[in-house]
């Protein structure tokens, strides 16, 4: 994406690009003066147990009242923890396994479990990157230079992360690498012609990635079948941003210009446009594709957006809309549920929690404590 960024927090100003990270786009954020207002309304489990999947529901329109639909972190009442993997402060958390501390002061924009085993990637300067591989005790076991890129499947058992020049000014060309059990070597696929090389999904043993032939042009659309070590481009998918878990759909740019852009949502398999929109850029969909995040249009605020939206997966449609001092992620955790990295304000040092929030009615709770600790929220 003329480098888009699925890092899910801020990268120092002297790295602002954007760039996809595991299947995801979000932008390296700063910006919007402060909004102020009451609460989203709390989930109620008598409520949510009795909701009809989001597909059989009359779509929501975005929630325009000023006591629901902005999220003030500090009203409200606390849920469960994050069901997936996260950061606080330099501890992974969540998802399978227990906490691990990551070692060092490296900006981390990426993060992921294989196994019992914790991978990030990490920004030493502006221009390196490097992936960094601990296993459950916390011990680190191997370090990949220049990695910028990372995803794993959605039932946790495959890897494949990328180095695509994302931090280099002089790289050519872009390695991936697909990994599916925490011993012995990745397998490793060279692409020599292609640049912005990013993983955006991983199905079984296939690898889903995009990259361009030429530096700033649109990129292309590819499978890696690992187990045959073979390539083929998918074609009509114009610079794809992200992917469902089942490798069917495809979120592309198919316009892009200092005035905004276009997303369009494309089913791989017969090349067919599923439906299109100017008022959203696309980012990461739901595990059974009930929902995809729509964050407004543009290249995104230095330190985090105003609004994020869930658009029906099928037709486009929107159906919840919130809005926050500072939203600088926002992952499914299944289809119903969006947890959002929230932040008080628009500046680097600001304090931050994870908010789950129903897409069937709209209301939010933390699942994490207010801290001023880093956040990331992971793949």
């Amino acid at each position: 994406m003329p480098s888009w960024n699925r890092s899910l927090v801020a990268v120092p100003a002297a790295i602002a690009v954007v760039a996809v990270l595991g299947g995801g786009l979000l932008a390296t954020m700063r910006g919007p003066q402060d909004q102020t207002g009451a609460a989203a309304a709390p989930l109620s489990a008598s409520v949510a147990a009795k909701t009809a999947p989001v597909a059989a529901r009359t779509a929501p329109v975005a929630v325009k009242s000023a006591t629901n639909g902005i999220i003030d972190a500090t009203n409200l009442p606390t849920g469960r923890s994050p069901q997936l993997t996260y950061i606080r402060g330099r501890t992974v958390l969540g998802g399978v396994g227990s906490p691990v501390r990551v070692p060092g002061t490296n900006e981390i924009i990426a993060v992921a479990r294989l196994w019992d085993t914790t991978m990030t990637v990490q920004v030493p300067t502006a221009t390196s990157s490097f992936l960094m591989v601990q296993d459950y005790t916390g011990k680190v076991v191997n370090e990949i230079r220049s990695v910028d890129s990372l995803v794993t499947s959605a039932d946790g058992k495959y890897v494949a992360f990328a180095s695509g020049g994302r931090f280099s000014d002089h790289q050519s060309g872009g390695t991936l690498y697909f990994q599916e059990h925490t011993t012995g070597p990745a397998d490793v696929l060279r692409q020599p012609k292609l640049t912005d090389v990013a993983v955006l999904a991983v199905v079984g043993h296939a690898v889903y990635f995009h990259g361009g032939t030429k530096p700033g042009d649109s990129w292309d659309l590819y499978r890696w079948d690992t187990e045959k070590m073979t390539v083929r481009e998918l074609p009509k998918v114009t610079s794809p941003v992200s992917m469902t878990a089942d490798g069917r759909l495809a979120a592309g740019m198919t316009v892009f210009t200092d005035s905004g852009q276009c997303s369009a949502v494309m089913d791989v398999a017969s090349q067919l446009q599923r439906w299109r929109t100017c008022e959203y850029r696309l980012d990461r969909f739901s595990p059974g594709n009930a929902y995809v995040v729509g964050l407004p249009p543009g290249t995104g605020e230095p330190y985090g957006e105003k609004r994020t939206a869930v658009l029906d997966g099928k037709t486009g449609k929107l159906l919840r809309q919130w809005t926050a001092p500072s939203l600088r992620a926002a992952v499914a955790e299944d289809d119903d549920h969006v947890l959002l990295q929230w932040h008080d304000q628009q500046e680097p040092q600001s304090r931050s929690a994870v908010v789950r929030c129903a897409i069937s009615t709209g209301q939010c709770e933390l699942a994490t404590p207010l801290s001023p600790e880093p956040l990331l929220l992971g793949s």
